[in-house]
């Protein structure tokens, strides 16, 4: 193994030399392939492409996975995040692993993925935009267990480099990275890869869960403080929303999750250019993942409403596209109100819409006035003949 791997199990000196025709339809076969595709930097490239080949036949399927498998896995994206790999290695490695962990055989339990590991997928998700693609910056020293059977002393090891801007992905750091032309899509790939390992250990690790959805919420917070967001947001949300599907009866964690953690989420103001807030750039999974919340718990819906006015775009902010997007999150979150809130509700929203339909601005006019041309939000905006009514 190289400098920044230690492993409790390893095959002997002339391993890379045979992986090569090792099949890759039996566990050790592609176990074998799989660490040659980390430590053997000459011919990298040759055993990623045999690799995906496999994967793309599906004969790579007959093989059964077991933990040396899920390791040697862990260990090559561990080492495409951290190593000056190659752009085309790296690209490799990530769609090597989504593929793999996206067969239904390699849906089983047993396999425990370890919180460093999981604090590194983190880091790829959580990484800023404007270092999208570098190296970690902080990652944890010294040895880092990867993955093992549960319960099972022989897991293996990687020695994570702590140094600020690291290897990796971008140019930073020493790696060649990605950049160039190819630079967004790899950064997709990469957003990709380490979703579909966060996923894989929730659905298969259920020991994780808790610590998942804390890891999930505590990066979102900080995805909310302001700036441009990072690009791993929406897939963050992503995954929240396919967490939140599998909730079952409500529960008081759930209105903290939705009033500390996604509202919050409304609060950045900043812009790209004139028609592009940043808010947008998370905008869909944001209001998909607060519907799953609200139509579990219809009974939320005043306080959100109350909670997300209080972040609306003051007129003299000259924020009408940030406008035009709240306005259209308001008329899907209307759909879920419960007829009892409807009283309440119209009162509250009257005063904005009344603005907005006068708006200067002739788009957040005309997306305050389409509202009226829905049912749900029809009947909510004139429930109060006495208070709402007139104003409108």
């Amino acid at each position: 193994a190289n400098s920044f791997f230690t492993c409790t199990y390893m095959a002997d000196s002339g391993a890379t030399d045979t992986a090569a025709a090792l099949p890759l339809d039996n566990a050790a076969g592609l176990a074998s392939a799989l660490r040659a595709a980390r430590t053997d930097g000459s011919a990298r490239l040759a055993h990623l492409d045999r690799l995906l080949s496999t994967l793309r036949s599906q004969t790579v399927r007959d093989a059964v996975p077991d933990p040396p498998i899920f390791s040697e896995l862990f260990s090559l994206l561990s080492a495409a995040w951290q190593e000056p790999f190659e752009a085309e290695a790296a690209r490799a490695a990530c769609e090597l692993a989504a593929g793999l962990l996206a067969l239904p055989e390699f849906a089983v339990g047993g396999v425990h993925v370890s919180d460093d590991f999981l604090d590194l997928a983190f880091s790829r998700l959580c990484q800023p935009a404007n270092a999208a693609g570098a190296g970690a910056a902080s990652l944890p020293a010294g040895p880092v267990s990867l993955v093992g059977s549960s319960g099972s002393s022989a897991a293996k090891s990687v020695r994570a480099s702590s140094a600020p801007g690291g290897p990796g992905f971008g140019g930073g750091g020493g790696g060649s990275g990605f950049g160039g032309g190819d630079a967004d899509a790899a950064l997709k790939l990469e957003l990709s890869t380490a979703s579909e390992v966060v996923v894989w250990v929730y659905r298969w690790q259920p020991s994780s869960r808790a610590g998942l959805r804390l890891r999930i919420g505590r990066a979102l917070l900080r995805m909310s403080s302001g700036g441009l967001p990072p690009p791993g947001t929406a897939p963050l949300l992503r995954i929240l929303a396919a967490v939140i599907a599998g909730f079952g009866r409500p529960t008081s964690a759930h209105r903290s999750l939705l009033l500390s953690v996604l509202l919050p989420l409304h609060r950045p103001a900043g812009r790209l250019d004139e028609t592009t807030p940043h808010l947008s750039l998370y905008h869909e999974p944001l209001v998909h993942a607060m519907l799953l919340l609200l139509r579990a718990q219809p009974s939320l819906l005043p306080s959100a409403l109350g909670a997300m006015l209080q972040q609306w775009p003051q007129p003299q902010e000259g924020n009408s596209s940030k406008e035009v997007l709240l306005l259209h999150e308001l008329e899907r979150l209307l759909e879920v109100a419960e007829p009892a809130s409807h009283g309440r509700l119209s009162l509250l929203l009257a005063p904005l819409l009344c603005r907005s339909a006068a708006s200067d601005n002739s788009r957040v006019a005309e997306r305050a006035l389409s509202l009226f041309s829905s049912e749900a939000a029809r009947r909510v905006l004139l429930a109060d003949s006495r208070g709402a009514m007139p104003m409108l």
